[in-house]
């Protein structure tokens, strides 16, 4: 019976021992490979998550070997994370190429781009932009589409990138909004939708009101709020927004119409908000009991929409 034993450990032994030969020989050959960070597009859809990945990789493997196979392995698309998403969709890299003298990487894509949404496309420059930069001889990325440089600077790197993975999802969001200007007749509001970023430190009706001083978009508005005033801060309570601007808001001159416009351009596109029902005005932390003009603002104001111009 001993003998039995002593011959089946053996055996045991042997196979453990051709196991650990297999292994050892695959792990010394798998020397050649490189662990990669690449960037993709998380499952809301608002930021970007990494997911490791291994590629070949010998000791004669150039930079840019190496430079063009994380390209590959981005435009591949996620792996081993399901709850990722591909970010390049129909959109291509038809050239790329990397500079060694100043650490930086061109890539230049397809005009499909351009139909993405503004937020996919924020997220496919981020994207590129921190994957290639993990990357020891990346320190910038140009990327250009058409000819053009896109993501608001020639050189993009971790510091300007608008998107980055150290941001939580809950921390920056994009949001559409609508904001009323005054029309080319300065005689009613029309509307203006805007995508814009929204900070969790700040609110959306901040965002708004800061929005609207910045002007419009579009062409024939204009705005009827004097482009020194300020926004000081805003907070919401049971309905009521509480708008606390500088005195500069004040400023008259435009004649009543213009001024009724002027308070309902806050008014309207505040209580475009669900939880905003009507909207107090404050000068420097004052309610100003003498009104702007014809409209008496030291009061909570509601929604007027017969002040706005239907398309």
């Amino acid at each position: 019976m001993k003998h039995i034993k002593l011959f089946v450990i053996s055996a045991i032994c042997l196979v453990v021992f051709g196991v650990l030969c297999v292994v050892l020989f695959e792990f010394a050959d798998s020397q050649n490979v490189r662990n990669v960070t690449l960037y993709f597009k998380n499952a809301a859809g608002n930021n970007i998550e990494y997911e490791s990945r291994i590629i070949p990789q010998t000791d004669s493997s150039t930079p840019e070997e190496i430079f063009e196979n994380v390209l590959n392995e981005l435009k591949s698309g996620p792996k081993s994370n399901t709850s990722l998403q591909d970010v390049f969709g129909d959109v291509t890299i038809e050239e790329s190429s990397l500079s060694l003298d100043n650490k930086t990487a061109y890539i230049s894509l397809s005009l499909a781009y351009y139909d993405k949404i503004f937020t996919d496309r924020l997220l496919l420059e981020s994207c590129i932009v921190y994957t290639l930069t993990e990357l020891e001889f990346v320190d910038n990325v140009v990327i250009t589409s058409g000819g053009k440089n896109i993501g608001g600077q020639e050189l993009l790197n971790r510091k300007n990138i608008l998107v980055n993975p150290d941001i939580a999802p809950e921390k920056i969001n994009y949001r559409t909004i609508t904001l009323y200007f005054t029309n080319s007749s300065s005689d009613a509001l029309m509307p203006e939708q805007r995508l814009i970023e929204v900070k969790q430190s700040q609110s959306i009706e901040f965002s708004i009101v800061e929005q609207l001083l910045a002007g419009p978009q579009g062409p024939n508005l204009s705005t009827a709020i004097p482009v020194t005033a300020k926004l000081i801060n805003t907070t919401t309570e049971n309905g009521i927004c509480y708008v606390n601007l500088s005195s500069e808001f004040m400023n008259k001159g435009g004649g009543p119409v213009l001024t009724e416009l002027q308070v309902y351009q806050i008014v309207n596109s505040l209580t475009e908000l669900e939880d905003v029902d009507s909207v107090q005005i404050y000068i420097e932390g004052q309610k100003v009991s003498e009104g702007t003009g014809t409209i008496d603002i030291s009061h909570e104001l509601e929604r007027n929409e017969s002040i706005i111009k239907k398309n």
